[in-house]
């Protein structure tokens, strides 16, 4: 049995913000911030298997695939965490939703 740390539930709860998002307002994830943000990514990681997650990331984003995503928003499989930890979609929240998701896992932590 895998303990789950405060950081994983953090990354859950942005990424499931991020689908909320994503769904309620239509967006398209195969945006130009987007991919600059997984070359970001890739830049400053090692590893074949994060580099694996960032391949991965880089097709999710240019077939905008939201499946993909949801997949990867509700496994809470190793992979699934590793993809969420280098996640480029977070810069699809507004600072303000951001602080929101934090206050909701501060306060869920707390209880």
């Amino acid at each position: 049995m895998s303990v789950v740390t405060r950081k994983v539930v953090r990354q859950k709860l942005l990424q499931a913000a991020v689908l909320e998002k994503i769904e309620r307002e239509h967006l398209s994830v195969n945006t130009d911030r987007v991919r600059e943000k997984v070359q970001s990514i890739r830049s400053r990681v090692t590893g074949k298997s994060l580099h694996r997650c960032l391949d991965q990331w880089e097709h999710i984003v240019e077939d905008n695939d939201i499946e993909a995503i949801r997949a990867v928003v509700v496994s809470d499989d190793e992979h699934a965490r590793e993809m969420r930890n280098l996640s480029p979609l977070s810069i699809l929240l507004s600072e303000d939703e951001r602080l929101q998701v934090l206050d909701t896992l501060r306060n869920s932590w707390s209880e």
